[in-house]
């Protein structure tokens, strides 16, 4: 029963991630969810892993839960800051700040030398 439910899990896990659907713009709420979602998961993992420094692992079971709280935490701080693209942004007549992520890009000039271009949108205006 117990090796059954682990496939079932990975069963859904493999249908609900895989990538069939049309590709269209992702909203921020996505965005920030599937990011929490990735960084409890990651969180879990390294909290688990750490049971292998204790004494009495058992005792210490905790640490799993500790690593997916900091995980979830930390993944949708970078959700959230990763999904606003400038600082300002003007939606339904209303201003929103936010702090922005810059983007950095790095252009060939010749075989030698390249320019490394960084930028920060001030303003994003949806209607």
């Amino acid at each position: 029963m117990r090796k059954m439910s682990g496939v079932l899990l990975v069963a859904c896990l493999v249908a609900w991630l895989y990538p069939g659907r049309a590709a269209a713009a992702e909203n921020t709420f996505e965005t920030v969810f599937k990011d929490g979602f990735y960084g409890g998961l990651a969180g879990a993992l390294v909290g688990g892993s750490t049971l292998v420094f204790a004494k009495h692992p058992k005792d210490h079971y905790i640490y799993i839960g500790y690593g997916a709280a900091i995980g979830v935490i930390l993944g949708v701080t970078f959700g959230v800051v990763s999904a606003t693209r400038s600082l300002a942004e003007i939606d339904d007549h209303k201003l929103v700040f936010h702090i922005p992520l810059p983007q950095t890009e790095i252009h060939p000039l010749d075989l030698t030398r390249r320019e490394v271009v960084t930028s920060v949108d001030l303003l994003t205006v949806r209607f």
